[in-house]
């Protein structure tokens, strides 16, 4: 194995971890969470999000990492072929997921995390618009992660 298969081969890895953990989510984790009492909810959600954080910005790193050494330095600017110009679009797409992540990681979640109510509290109406924002954040996150998968299957 080339050191070129292996740096696709993590890249792509950390691709399905951090845009498939994008997906779970909504997907499975979320509809699951029915099934649940809602103190427990919160205490899930809570390490879930810790935990997703970690991997996802971890997960970044690797991206950029990788996908810096595989792309050949010619192209890394090139806008004057098709491939140059997708491959500028799914790098703009990409840094605005690392503004969004940001934003998320930030300003939105550790205001929830300061808003959680107390066992037995009804949640203030702040902390029902920080869940709304995070929701709408990580929603955006996704569709973008979705048009970097769509932009690569164009590169091939």
């Amino acid at each position: 194995m080339s050191s070129a298969q292996i740096v696709q081969y993590v890249h792509l890895l950390f691709t399905v971890l951090w845009i498939g953990g994008m997906l779970y989510m909504p997907l499975v984790l979320m509809p699951a969470m029915a099934a649940i009492d809602p103190p427990q909810r919160g205490r899930l959600m809570g390490a879930v999000a810790k935990r997703f954080s970690m991997i996802a910005w971890i997960s970044v790193v690797v991206l950029l990492v990788t996908g810096f050494l595989k792309t050949p330095s010619s192209i890394l600017f090139d806008s004057s072929s098709d491939y140059g110009r997708i491959l500028l679009i799914k790098h703009i797409v990409i840094g605005l997921m690392i503004i969004v992540g940001l934003l998320i990681t930030f300003t939105v979640a550790p205001k929830l995390i300061q808003l959680v109510p107390k066992p037995g509290e009804a949640p203030h109406p702040a902390f029902l618009r920080a869940q709304a924002r995070v929701k709408v954040l990580s929603s955006t996150n996704l569709v973008l992660g979705l048009v970097v998968l769509f932009l690569v299957s164009m590169l091939t």
